[in-house]
């Protein structure tokens, strides 16, 4: 198993992981079961990263439901993918892809619509390849073998728009070219015909971490991808790229870090970029290393000219001499801006909120204010989520036990944005002791996190129990104990209403079905669909021909197609991928009489061979 912990049970026996539990021996709440078999372990990673190998993932459609793909093994078939539908007859091994007891080592299950796109192993030949499921046998395939040498090691599964993903991949080429081995930049729509190499560029994936939490390295603003890379002959390190899917739009914005790292060649350092963050599906948040000032805050709207340093949170220099930044960590979009961990030379590290100036970015509350001989200490606030109007993060208030009114430990705080509107939610762990929140998310209406409420035997870092509560100012109620010692519970996620979850202390996947007492659906409901951005956009597909035009747009009983190729057929379907109408077009006039008002793909095939998307509006 991965990223195991050695803890110290409350009878102080050390154990490599925690002590396993049989389903006989829990006492589940009222809306809680397990849902996976008694003789499965399911092998979900507990790093907090967003990029995370064995992850739980949620896939679907409002029209046909959402499921949950996870990684889950028995004697039988080793490790294989599982798909549950929140009961337990929903639950189920999807496909032995590597047949036996072998593992296929699925890895980095990702969303692509009402599907999963992941690499897997079917066997030592094939190696390590590009795979899509659906949640059943025949519906989970090998999309293509990329690299025919080996395992093309797909990675780094982003959506780009409503029918295409991006990827970083090993071929051939990429293997061959250099001194090391490359991932360059593939692009596919979910079929072996509709996946190719769309830019060799050196991307980073995984990657060296900076961070150790939430980081992400593909992130998708609008319908552009931002992602860290290098070209392939290594010229500038680790920088910040875009791609709209088209090879001419996939690109370097900008060479941040200008340090000189190799005096031959005149190669420069990467800018340590990290804490990518959509903001309104608008711009992009993220910190970045320049030679000028350290590590600090930066945003991009994707050009060159829109790419800058925000503010220089820390000038002057370090005591080596080098530009003295402190960057900035968890950013959370709120209220219409991003706050975010970042640093104060009086305050130290607290709260921050930025607007994109640097007039208005400034520190908006102090967690800690046990003085220091050059301020008040440290607060290293981590943030969560918004719920109940406010935004929600842990800080630490300090651990002097002769201080009682102030130190509380590391515990809840919230913010509406404002100083006077900022303060401690609870002291969960009473006295001094840390509480160690992490991972919170909301379902339905209610705020759910793992933490402890005292501190664990000594040994034991943190407990991970789960906790929630169904208002901003409630004390975190406990919501299933699971045993003796650490739960370990991990990998909360919203399978549309009803939150699932795994743990360490019992590796199963849990479902708990909870609603509060003034549950509103209309209110407290979330979208469980990606946002591309603004609805009267048009699809940017790899394959976009700039001569085709539909007018009108929006339409109410046809189309007209404007382009100088002659126009062969043409395909409607619903923003899903899902077929809708599918024609040979006799004329340049489409009828739309059988379809019911709302947003469509509109793909029309020319006699230049290219089909040609476009968003419509009927």
């Amino acid at each position: 198993m991965k990223n195991k912990t050695l803890f110290v049970s409350a009878f102080g026996v050390a154990l490599m992981g925690v002590t396993a539990i049989n389903a006989q021996e829990l006492v589940l709440p009222e809306g809680m079961e397990i849902l996976t078999p008694e003789n499965v372990e399911v092998t979900v990673s507990t790093a907090r990263a967003n990029d995370k190998d064995k992850a739980l993932t949620i896939a679907g459609s409002a029209e046909n439901g959402y499921k949950a793909y996870f990684t889950a093994k028995d004697a039988e078939h080793g490790e294989e993918l599982w798909v549950s539908d929140g009961t337990k007859e929903g639950t189920k091994m999807v496909k032995d892809i590597y047949p036996g007891v072998t593992s296929s080592n699925v890895l980095y299950i990702t969303r692509f619509n009402d599907k999963v796109v992941f690499q897997a192993t079917a066997n030592d030949d094939e190696g390590a390849e590009l795979w899509i499921s659906d949640g059943t046998e025949d519906g989970t395939r090998m999309i293509v073998d990329i690299n025919i040498l080996g395992g093309s090691e797909p990675a780094g599964f982003t959506q780009i728009n409503e029918n295409e993903f991006i990827f970083g991949a090993k071929d051939y080429e990429s293997i061959s070219y250099g001194e090391e081995e490359q991932r360059w930049l593939w692009i596919s729509d979910g079929t072996a015909d509709g996946t190719r190499l769309l830019k060799d560029c050196k991307v980073i994936y995984p990657g060296a971490k900076v961070a150790t939490d939430d980081e992400r390295f593909f992130v998708r603003v609008g319908r552009k991808v931002f992602f860290k890379a290098d070209t392939k002959d290594n010229e500038f390190g680790e920088e910040l790229w875009i791609t709209d899917g088209t090879e001419a739009g996939t690109k370097m914005l900008l060479d941040i870090n200008k340090t000189v790292a190799n005096e031959e060649t005149g190669a420069t350092a990467g800018a340590q970029l990290d804490w990518f963050t959509n903001f309104k599906n608008e711009k992009l948040f993220f910190i970045a290393y320049s030679n000028e000032y350290g590590n600090e805050p930066w945003v991009s709207d994707g050009t060159t000219e829109g790419t800058y340093m925000i503010k220089d949170l820390t000038e002057g220099t370090d005591a080596n001499g080098l530009p003295a930044g402190h960057g900035a960590f968890t950013p959370r979009v709120y209220k219409d801006k991003v706050y975010f961990r970042g640093y104060d030379p009086y305050y130290g590290l607290e709260l921050f909120v930025t607007d994109f100036t640097a007039e208005g970015t400034h520190i908006v509350f102090d967690l800690n204010t046990n003085p220091t001989a050059t301020g008040t200490a440290n607060g290293s606030p981590d943030l969560f989520c918004e719920f109940d109007g406010v935004l929600f993060m842990k800080g630490a208030t300090g651990s002097d036990a002769n201080l009682p009114d102030t130190n509380f430990g590391l515990e809840l705080f919230y913010t509406d944005g404002t100083a006077e509107g900022s303060k401690i939610q609870s002291d969960l762990n009473p006295g001094t002791g840390p509480n160690a929140a992490w991972e919170g998310m909301v379902v339905s209406g209610s705020f759910y996190f793992r933490a402890q409420d005292q501190t664990p035997a000594a040994g034991s870092s943190q407990a991970w129990e789960l906790f929630k509560i169904d208002s901003k100012d409630e004390f975190p109620k406990k919501v299933v104990d699971l045993g003796e010692g650490p739960d370990f519970v991990h990998s909360l996620r919203n399978l549309d209403g009803d939150l699932v979850f795994t743990s360490q202390i019992k590796k199963s996947l849990f479902v708990y079905h909870y609603r509060k007492a003034d549950y509103d659906p209309q209110k407290d409901k979330e979208n469980m669909d990606p946002d591309f951005g603004e609805t009267s956009a048009v699809m940017a597909p790899s394959s976009m021909d700039k001569t085709v035009d539909i007018y009108p747009n929006p339409a109410s009983d046809y189309v007209c197609i404007d382009t100088d190729a002659e126009v062969y057929g043409y395909t409607i379907t619903d923003l899903s991928g899902k077929l809708l109408v599918k024609g040979h077009a006799d004329s340049n006039k489409i009828m739309l009489d059988d379809l019911s008002a709302g947003m469509f793909i509109l793909s029309v095939e020319t006699s230049e061979g290219v089909m040609n998307s476009k968003l419509t509006v009927k």
